[in-house]
């Protein structure tokens, strides 16, 4: 075993030569939260007869350092990609668990190198919010007032596994005694979805996901999701083996593994658009059948509520057709709204943190229970309001059931559309729209640090959008819209020598052209 530093941090790390002497790549694998490098250890020697292998241990786990910032993706991403440089790994394949897929995603939809393939064991790349938010608080209740994991491996590690044994058994308990819970639940959540599937849009080398049989925690139907949004993706289910796949069938997850590697080391063995058209609208129209099934037993209990909130120009807020006016301006009602139209759920504990984050738990709760009885009576006491009720809450829940239609949630659903658009024609006329409605007081009144951080995402997007359309008409040699676009991009960044050469270039030539 050896260790390495980054800025003051221990990695601990395991590289480990193939038994093939003409081995020329090297698996890196990235193991879930809460465990640590020695997860692997029952499939590792049939790695080993093909490849080179990477084993660490993430910050804050097994023997690795805590750190003192705060635990996040793109920290993680940033630590792999160090390793891996000062070790000089060059030809790779990534295998991450859980959390640690999330990690190789970043990798291979940002900064791939040589990456040659990415494997992927049960990664939720999209898990329900409010369902995710129960078993956080079921997890944290487990280990209140412990100083790590232990009591809650306890509980769940024979589900982890398909058959327990003494080894796989032992092997969990050690890593989770490791982990304190603040390291724990600063990752545990399901915030990773929406830049996940950024990411994976954007990875280009062939992806393989592997998920349990047996796995109650993360099924393969989570797993099979991922088929949505990359057309190199592959989804096997490996028999008799539940979330800890690699402990439960060690020698079949890797000859799948490296049976799939050498099928791909041909580029024509990539998906056709054609078959990934017909995949998508399939698995589409599947899952929109199925809703809608589901749906009609709800449907036939009673009409749904129908609740339009506007915030981009100013706040106004309709119920089936009809505008209520009065009692936003009182307890927080207006600024709850409005997070729950975006969120559409939230935890008690998440509203506290956000809206009253100067209060003590107890105060910020009784704030918050006020003001959530005052925000039902404005929606459901009003004399438009049909029998169902719209804000639900429970002990640890709050959630808005009606149809939801926002202003700000449309914007935010067309900026993630128009970034996703492949061709550059198509995408320079959607952000031409969008920065045409561009909004210079955008959600006025409301200054808690969550509208702020979603104002100057908001903001940068535009920004973002102004500097390809300068790009894009200035390869198209119209040089008046590239300098209108970089005129607005250099109005939000302020000064830069560099810009301001540019933008001189583009009027030159205007005007150059206009003479001629």
């Amino acid at each position: 075993m050896s260790w390495m530093n980054r800025d003051g941090l221990t990695i601990h790390y395991q590289l480990m030569e193939s038994e093939d002497p003409f081995a020329n790549e090297t698996l890196v694998l990235i193991h879930g939260i809460g465990l640590d490098m020695y997860s692997w250890d029952f499939v590792i020697p049939y790695f080993r007869k093909h490849y080179h292998i990477l084993r660490y241990d993430l910050r804050g786990h097994g023997e690795s350092g805590t750190g003192s910032e705060k635990r996040t993706i793109d920290l993680l991403t940033e630590d792999l990609i160090f390793l891996m440089k000062e070790l000089a790994i060059e030809a790779y394949h990534l295998i991450g668990q859980g959390l640690g897929g999330f990690i190789g995603i970043k990798i291979a939809g940002q900064r791939p190198g040589q990456l040659k393939t990415v494997v992927l064991f049960s990664v939720p790349i999209h898990y329900p919010k409010q369902m995710g938010d129960k078993v956080v608080s079921q997890r944290k209740h487990m280990v209140d007032g412990k100083d790590n994991m232990l009591a809650m491996a306890k509980e769940i590690v024979d589900k982890a596994c398909y058959i327990p044994t003494e080894a796989k058994t032992s092997t969990l308990l050690n890593a989770y005694k490791k982990v304190s819970p603040t390291v724990y639940f600063e990752l545990f959540h399901t915030g990773f979805g929406p830049e996940g599937v950024e990411n994976l849009r954007r990875i280009r080398v062939p992806i393989l996901i592997l998920s349990g049989s047996e796995d109650i925690i993360f099924p393969p139907e989570l797993s099979s999701a991922i088929l949505n949004f990359n057309p190199n993706a592959r989804c096997y289910t490996v028999p008799e083996a539940a979330f800890m796949i690699q402990m439960d069938q060690p020698k079949l997850v890797a000859d799948w593994i490296d049976g799939f590697i050498k099928k791909h080391r041909n580029p024509a063995a990539s998906i056709s658009l054609l078959d990934y058209d017909y995949q998508k609208h399939l698995t589409s129209e599947l899952y929109s059948e199925i809703r809608g099934l589901m749906q009609q037993e709800l449907d036939s209990s009673g009409q749904d509520n129908i609740l339009l909130v506007n915030v981009i120009h100013g706040f106004s807020v309709y119920l089936n057709g009809n505008r209520l006016f009065e009692g936003w301006g009182k307890r927080k009602a207006k600024q709850l709204l409005i997070y729950l139209s975006i969120q559409q759920s939230a935890t008690r504990e998440e509203l506290c943190d956000i809206f009253w984050p100067e209060a003590d738990l107890v105060n910020a709760r009784n704030r918050l229970r006020v003001a959530l009885h005052h925000l039902k009576q404005l929606l459901e006491k009003n004399g438009f309001a049909n029998e169902n009720p719209i804000l639900i809450t429970d002990r640890e829940h709050v959630f808005l059931q009606a149809k939801v239609k926002s202003d700000l949630q449309s914007l935010l659903d067309a900026i993630r559309l128009a970034n996703r658009l492949k061709g550059n024609e198509e995408k320079a006329a959607r952000f031409k729209q969008l920065l045409s409605e561009q909004s210079e007081n955008m959600m006025p009144g409301l200054y808690e640090d969550w509208f702020i951080e979603m104002r100057r995402w908001i903001e940068k997007q535009w920004t973002e959008m102004a500097l390809f359309l300068a790009d894009w008409f200035e390869e198209a040699k119209d040089y008046k819209s590239a300098a209108i676009y970089l005129e607005l991009y250099c109005t939000a960044y302020g000064e830069d020598e560099e810009l301001n050469d540019r933008l001189l270039y583009l009027k030159e030539h205007r005007n150059s052209y206009k003479r001629n």
